[in-house]
């Protein structure tokens, strides 16, 4: 399951790590935790639908399509549609737990758990890679224009595409 996504020798962007007092990091469970904590805080329902997915999403080493989320749940809860998993993750996305990621070079938007970690992608354009870009100065860059406007942003997307090292020499070649 996504094994495009993963740099050589490393995994793709980890799920977001969150962090205790002792400044040691916390376990899936925890992210977990902390993720149904922040539903409930904003007045959404913890329905079952909504946990399956956020374990899912926490869980796995790489973005991931709905039908790979929905296969995934689909093991556990056969009755779960295809429906039931967008409206979750459209809800998911605008709590800000789970990321849309709609890569110019996929056929389908892929979802990731975004917890206390913010960051954007880098894909390279001739073998798809996606690499992550963990430094996000794209609010601070656009702020004084945000302010005149009295536009008060969310979140937001940024990705940039080009060629990765390897794929760089193979088009000099």
């Amino acid at each position: 399951m996504g094994s495009e996504w993963q740099v050589p020798g490393k995994n793709h962007c980890q799920p977001a790590i969150i962090v205790n007092s002792s400044n040691q990091m916390a376990a899936p469970q925890s992210q977990l935790a902390f993720s149904l904590q922040k539903i409930k805080d904003l007045g959404y329902k913890l329905t079952p639908q909504r946990i399956e997915i956020l374990e899912t999403v926490i869980e796995s080493d790489s973005p991931l399509t709905v039908q790979e989320i929905h296969a995934a749940i689909k093991e556990r809860h056969p009755h779960v549609s295809l429906d039931t998993v967008y409206r979750n993750l459209s809800t998911l996305t605008e709590a800000g737990l789970v990321g849309q990621i709609n890569l110019q070079s996929r056929d389908s938007a892929r979802f990731e758990f975004q917890g206390k970690h913010h960051h954007h992608h880098a894909i390279c354009l001739s073998c798809k890679k996606s690499f992550c870009l963990e430094d996000c100065d794209v609010s601070g860059a656009f702020k004084q224009q945000m302010d005149q406007a009295r536009f008060k942003p969310v979140t937001h997307i940024f990705e940039v595409y080009g060629y990765c090292e390897e794929c760089q020499h193979k088009l000099a070649d």
